[in-house]
């Protein structure tokens, strides 16, 4: 996806908010108090519910953005601009896109997304044929 497609698509919180949520509704909600897999959405609490205990759990809750406070904005785009540069991004460099004051949250920010990749990539095994860019040996 090219930028211009992915600030008409992201570009905003509130559509960053929904596509989140649209995923998390997708994937489904666990209950950390009681593991149960049902919940409904709290409208004007902006949280679930589990049907069972009645627990409440965020929107970033028991994922990679938990406990933290920096807009969705900012997580998609350090997302974007980590995964489509081959070379990737600095936390300085997102700082200063992002045109946050603090480096600390976005080196913070930056080093759990690095961490859900690096998951996710453990999680495939490679076979068959597999084609390598020639600037890396």
């Amino acid at each position: 996806m090219d930028i211009i497609r992915f600030m008409n698509s992201y570009g905003i919180e509130s559509n960053c908010r929904q596509k989140f949520k649209a995923v998390r509704d997708q994937q489904g909600v666990s209950c950390k108090k009681c593991s149960c897999k049902d919940h409904y959405w709290l409208k004007g609490k902006q949280m679930y519910q589990c049907k069972s205990c009645g627990f409440r759990t965020s929107l970033r809750g028991g994922t990679v953005m938990e406990s933290s406070k920096l807009p969705f904005l900012y997580w998609f785009v350090s997302i974007y601009l980590m995964s489509c540069m081959k070379k990737g991004s600095s936390a300085r460099n997102v700082q200063r896109q992002l045109g946050h004051k603090r480096y600390e949250p976005i080196w913070a920010m930056m080093h759990k997304i690095r961490s859900a990749m690096g998951h996710r990539d453990s999680e495939y095994l490679l076979m068959n044929e597999v084609e390598i860019d020639e600037g890396f040996f």
